[in-house]
């Protein structure tokens, strides 16, 4: 190839040394050697249409790809040039056929400047001396700023990376003809995340953060200002038979540029190697400096058995659902992972995390669950001890279950020291605190699980819990809102907003609350019309009595914690009643029970000797 530069609108192109640079300000933009190779190619035939199999055969005449490596590289190129498919400037899609090069462009030869692979206009001849000394400046420029920068086989790496300190993974886009499995699309970039996630020098949003882009992609920069992150890391997959093939790159959302590009392919049965590549590739892509148990964790590989890491990528992706029925899935899932592998540690972390679960959302009696829990996570450490879920897990059921606080301190000590941006580790060591009194280490805790997912409504749940123990009546209000902002059909958000109006004396507000946090989990119309009925007939007072009566009387609240019984008696100035459900709750090892110290509705039972003897023999 002739050692041609071409120059379109604010751009420089060197075709020998397959590098472009913004004219204006001189920086290189990174682009992939096969998106410069297209590049070329369509500015070498501009104004004529390029059909997709000629740039088949001229940019990939090495390699078998299809038609998806294609649109795939021409979107890169788009994002690179600021382009639009709709308004283009440069790239114009003849739809069915190809595409076509469309800009002005100024071709420079032996330093001789071309318009459009044109001989030179006969104006220009005066200015030929002055062109040559020019073109000697600008590539001596070229050269320089080229210099500055460390190329690596697939991509360039432009100033700023070091300014990428938080980074999002969405859920990948699925270009396959069959769509009817979704699963890999939400599961590859939630394991993606966790593993880098472990990585100190980056904080990664939680892949219940990104989840609702897997079905509406937004524009990058408005993606980055919704998750407050430096860059995300977007991908598309292709599914054909047994093969699938995975385009990432990895975007800067300040100003777009893409930092990284690259695609991979490998058997369906191949996934974890398929995953482990990509990942270790955005690490080089963002110059990071692992430390030793961080190579490490990238270096291993959790299963060699695709059927096994198909099942927990399953798994995942059900979990993320966070619903009973999803739950239930995600445990079949993991369950058939660690019976194709029984050696698979993250596959029980996985089953650990759902049954410590299943308690809260009214789905298992915490004495039935919670064995459970521990089963999987005592096999998932002894399989391999740094897996931070599995000791945040550990953590969880230390305090809501065991009521051990010492043990659970250093269990989520020890998940906070293996992934420190790991927001659910935070949240429950928070929750721990807060259940001993630390309000302001709690505190502390919740807002750096915050910082980490900033658009979790359960994060801001957690610190409404918080406002709730103190009586921050304002407080707790105004953190139920900003969950119930994140997601209007949050329940855990109504229930602590009906809490919080309840404090101020807004009998009917909390009254319309706790009636939508009711029909969020599921109860079904009926039992909202009869509380709402009482409240019609006597106030808040009457609304709870109601609700005392559904409590003890309808099957489908058979697992509703015993604790919240114990909260609307004494609410009713039933003492004997709330003392009684304490002890039952006591027994059944309920979730809200650890609160019970500092939940100051208790505050009429404090001096009862029966009281105090709970408190006792939960080792508080």
């Amino acid at each position: 190839m002739e050692a041609r530069i071409y120059e379109f609108e604010d751009f420089r192109l060197d075709a020998k040394r397959r590098s472009i640079v913004s004219r204006a300000s001189g920086e290189l933009i990174p682009l992939s050697p096969k998106a410069v190779e297209l590049l070329i190619c369509l500015i070498e035939n501009t104004g004529r249409i390029l059909t997709k199999d000629e740039l088949l055969e001229k940019v990939w005449q090495d390699a078998f790809v299809e038609e998806a490596n294609l649109s795939q590289t021409v979107f890169v190129l788009r994002k690179a040039l600021g382009d639009e498919a709709k308004r283009p400037r440069f790239i114009l899609t003849i739809p069915n056929k190809g595409y076509r090069f469309i800009a002005h462009v100024k071709v420079f030869e032996d330093a001789i400047p071309k318009e459009n692979l044109s001989t030179k206009r006969p104006e220009e001849a005066p200015f030929r001396r002055k062109s040559i000394f020019l073109l000697i400046g600008l590539t001596l420029a070229l050269i320089a700023v080229v210099g500055l920068y460390r190329s690596f086989s697939s991509s360039f790496r432009p100033n700023g990376l070091n300014q990428i300190k938080t980074l999002a993974v969405l859920p990948f886009e699925d270009l396959s003809a069959d769509q009817s499995d979704r699963y890999l699309s939400i599961s590859l970039a939630d394991v993606l995340a966790g593993k880098f996630g472990e990585l100190k020098q980056l904080t990664v949003r939680p892949t219940r953060a990104v989840v609702k882009y897997a079905e509406s992609r937004a524009d990058v920069r408005t993606i980055g200002r919704e998750l407050q992150v430096d860059a995300v890391l977007d991908g598309r997959l292709q599914r054909d038979g047994n093969r699938l093939r995975v385009s990432i790159q990895l975007i800067r959302t300040v100003d777009n540029a893409i930092v990284w590009a690259e695609s991979f392919e490998n058997d369906l049965s191949n996934l974890s190697i398929l995953q482990d590549s990509i990942s270790k590739r955005a690490v080089e892509a963002l110059a990071l400096r692992l430390n030793a148990t961080e190579r490490e964790r990238f270096s291993r590989r959790d299963t060699e058995n695709p059927r096994a890491y198909e099942a927990y990528l399953r798994g995942r992706f059900f979990w993320n659902k966070r619903t009973v029925d999803n739950l239930q899935k995600a445990i079949g899932h993991f369950e058939e992972a660690v019976q194709q592998d029984p050696n698979f540690a993250l596959a029980y972390a996985g089953l650990a995390d759902c049954y410590i679960l299943l308690p809260e959302y009214h789905a298992a009696a915490p004495i039935k669950a919670f064995p459970k829990a521990k089963d999987a996570i005592k096999k998932a450490l002894e399989l391999d001890p740094l897996i931070a879920e599995a000791h945040s897990a550990l953590g969880y059921t230390q305090t809501f279950y065991d009521w051990d606080w010492t043990a659970a301190e250093r269990s989520f000590e020890r998940a906070l020291e293996l992934n420190p941006n790991y927001a659910t580790a935070h949240q429950w060591y928070g929750e721990h605190l807060m259940a001993q009194g630390r309000f302001e280490e709690s505190r502390g805790r919740l807002n750096r699980a915050v910082e980490i997912d900033p658009v979790s409504p359960i994060l801001f749940v957690a610190l409404a819990g918080l406002h709730d123990l103190q009586g921050d009546a304002e407080k707790e209000i105004e953190f139920s809102q900003k969950a119930l902002n994140l997601d209007p059909n949050f329940a855990f958000g109504f229930f602590y907003l009906g809490m919080g109006y309840e404090r101020k004396g807004m009998e009917f507000e909390a009254s319309e609350a706790f009636i939508k946090t009711m029909t969020l989990f599921g109860e079904p119309q009926e039992a909202a019309d009869e509380v709402r009925a009482g409240f019609t007939k006597g106030g808040l007072r009457a609304w709870w009595q109601r609700r005392l009566e559904q409590i003890g009387n309808r099957a489908y609240l058979k697992d509703f914690q015993i604790y919240n019984k114990a909260l609307v008696q004494i609410r009713l100035g039933d003492k004997e009643g709330a003392l009684e459900s304490l002890e039952r709750s006591f027994e059944r090892r309920d979730h809200g029970i650890v609160f019970v110290k500092y939940e100051q509705r208790f505050e009429p039972l404090r001096d009862d000797p029966r009281f105090q003897d709970l408190l006792r023999r939960m080792g508080f």
